[in-house]
Formats: structure tokens, C-alpha cells, sequence
């Protein structure tokens, strides 16, 4: 087992392997409700969202959760999403609207990647 782990990590240097998440904050979105997440960050990061409980996409009928970045087009998410962002003067922000029409905890994470 050892050494196909080291054949592997020598034929794809390249791959990114998952980073730790680190949680911002667990929040409850009323139906339409918006919320804007903002981290400190030097470099690209990865910013996201997946709920506390889990959903499928039987559940949310109309994807969720949208996540926005200021001046890009957002995109919503049954079970969860992220997106890799490169700060703008040393913030990274979204806002993540609730599109649903009841209530969703969900958990706002990051990632740092290498």
C-alpha cells in the first residue's frame, strides 16, 4: 500500500491534495435573506457554504443557496459549494441569499489553498 502511495505522489506532483476547512461561522438564512461573508487573505482562497443538516436537491426546489462574489455572477447550490477567489485589497467577500422559501442553516467555511 506504501508504495502506490509513493507511485502516485511521484506520477502527479501537480495534484492538489483537500486543504483543512476552517469554519467562519454557522448562520440560518430566513427565506431571501442575504449575508455577506468577508475574510482577510493575501492569496487565492477557496470560500464556501454546505448545510449543517443534510439537504438533497429533492429538498431545495430551487437550488438553495446563490453565492455571489462582488461584480462576478453568482450560482446556486442544492448540497453545498465553494469557489476559489484571489482577494481584492485584502478581502474576500460573497453574499450568499437563501432562494428558498423556508429557512436553511448552513455552515460559511474556508480553505487556503497552496
Amino acid at each position: 500500500m506504501v508504495r502506490v502511495l509513493v507511485v502516485l505522489l511521484v506520477l502527479v506532483p501537480g495534484v492538489a491534495f483537500a486543504q483543512e476547512r476552517v469554519v467562519l461561522e454557522t448562520v440560518t438564512l430566513q427565506p431571501q435573506e442575504k449575508k455577506s461573508a468577508s475574510i482577510d487573505a493575501t492569496k487565492k482562497t477557496r470560500i464556501g457554504w454546505n448545510h449543517v443538516e443534510e439537504a438533497t436537491s429533492d429538498t431545495c426546489k430551487n437550488n438553495c443557496v446563490m453565492m455571489t462574489p462582488p461584480g462576478m455572477s453568482g450560482y446556486a447550490q442544492a448540497t453545498g459549494g465553494s469557489m476559489r477567489l484571489d482577494p481584492i485589497d485584502g478581502k474576500i467577500t460573497v453574499i450568499l441569499e437563501n432562494v428558498e422559501a423556508f429557512p436553511l442553516e448552513i455552515v460559511i467555511y474556508r480553505e487556503e489553498l497552496p
